[in-house]
């Protein structure tokens, strides 16, 4: 998805559905940087519930958590190619967590911890695999790989996209809501 059609999304859903809110990542190009940063350093969450995309909102902000933990509360719109500096940050790539494959399926999950202290998430086509702890009476999932079915195949998952979907589980285990049709 391009960021045009996230911001127009976004704004789309602010409008008709101001409680529901979605989730992105977005990636920057590498070209974006003088310095070489790895793919969850160049990749940023952030969420529909910003100025931004709200209507008749008295300010226009973005802020975001760098997926690597790096740089967290960072004022995206300040830095975003075509927001306020057209020489800003390129966007290579940016996705709705919601709306990535199987996503839906998540409250029909199945676990299984592994011999190796880890646990596995399945759900649809799609395995999770991540470090799991508890704090302040909170489930912490830690991304550790995950993979799913194309074309009948399994294929490991990009990092950021691990990442998105353990956000997604965690949200889940901790609203323990949701059932299985």
């Amino acid at each position: 998805m391009n960021y045009s059609k996230l911001k127009q999304t976004f704004r789309e859903l602010k409008s008709t559905s101001p409680r529901e809110d979605l989730t992105a990542h977005i990636i920057f190009t590498e070209d974006s940087f003088s310095t070489q940063y790895p793919l969850l350093s160049r990749t940023y969450r952030f969420d529909s519930d910003n100025k931004a995309f709200w209507p008749n909102m008295g300010g226009y902000s973005i802020f975001g958590d760098c997926l690597d933990g790096t740089d967290q509360g960072v004022r995206l719109d300040y830095y975003i190619a075509g927001e306020r500096d057209i020489s800003g940050w390129k966007v290579e790539n940016c996705y709705i967590l919601e709306w990535m494959q199987d996503a839906s399926a998540i409250p029909c999950l199945t676990k299984t911890e592994q011999d190796d202290g880890t646990v596995c998430y399945f759900f649809g086509d799609t395995c999770i695999r991540v470090r799991e702890s508890h704090e302040d009476k909170k489930i912490r999932l830690e991304p550790v790989s995950g993979n799913q079915t194309a074309c009948g195949e399994w294929v490991d998952l990009p990092t950021d996209r691990v990442h998105g979907y353990s956000t997604l589980l965690e949200r889940h285990l901790n609203r323990k809501e949701g059932h299985c049709a």
